[in-house]
């Protein structure tokens, strides 16, 4: 089986992560797997209680200045030494046990079907504030029916992937939200795995409706006008 790294970009998520780390361990303490924290640029207490807590199997990778999720991830999986990749949220609310639920979805595909693939999280149940359920609700609707990705929760953080293939696609801002139509233009099938989700226990949520529905609408716009090209000149 190919080695598998866990992709957490963090951002002043002190007060969660941690939990989160020894969460994943305990779930995979037979064979833990390689876990690679980015920290986007926090100003909180990370930086202190990361020196205290054992680093076997874990990579932590700096950004000097608040960079956003996505570049956070895009570093973490260009850092990444394995090609399975599974990325997670820092604030706990999807439960790490998903993660091995995504792996032994994967592991059970046909040999053939494991070449170029998405697996995406779907949340039977989310657990976040009204507004941000009915922008979300709103927001796959619209983004699915527009793009035709096959994917019925694109928000959610929990997706399995190869490395190689994420890397095909060429880095713009806010493309971690469109990542079901990039990798299917490029031939990758399309999973949706049902998971569970968690309440917020700590901190913050970093986004509010506005950038979350306005900004995800014109991002929308520009991936469907770069898929148009890509199909044309393909």
């Amino acid at each position: 089986m190919k080695k598998l790294t866990i992709i957490i970009p963090i951002f002043n998520e002190s007060e969660s992560i941690f939990k989160l780390i020894d969460e994943i361990k305990y779930e995979f303490r037979n064979s833990i797997p390689q876990i690679l924290i980015v920290d986007d640029g926090s100003d909180d207490d990370f930086h202190t209680k990361v020196k205290k807590i054992n680093l076997k199997n874990i990579i932590i990778v700096y950004h000097q200045k608040n960079l956003g999720k996505c570049k956070a991830m895009y570093t973490g999986i260009q850092k990444s030494p394995n090609e399975l990749i599974c990325t997670i949220d820092g604030d706990g609310q999807n439960p790490p046990y998903e993660i091995k639920n995504l792996v032994e979805f994967w592991r059970k595909l046909p040999t053939v079907k494991k070449k170029n693939f998405l697996i995406c999280g779907n949340r039977k149940k989310r657990q976040d504030t009204f507004i941000k359920k009915l922008s979300s609700k709103i927001a796959n609707k619209v983004r699915k029916y527009i793009l035709k990705d096959d994917c019925n929760d694109t928000a959610c953080a929990l997706k399995l992937f190869n490395r190689s293939d994420y890397l095909k696609i060429k880095y713009f801002k806010n493309m971690h939200r469109f990542l079901p139509a990039l990798f299917k233009i490029r031939n990758c099938q399309i999973f949706n795995v049902l998971v569970d989700d968690r309440a917020r226990k700590a901190g913050i949520s970093k986004y509010a409706f506005n950038n979350r529905f306005w900004i995800g609408i014109i991002d929308l716009i520009k991936v469907w006008i770069l898929i148009n090209k890509e199909k044309n000149n393909g």
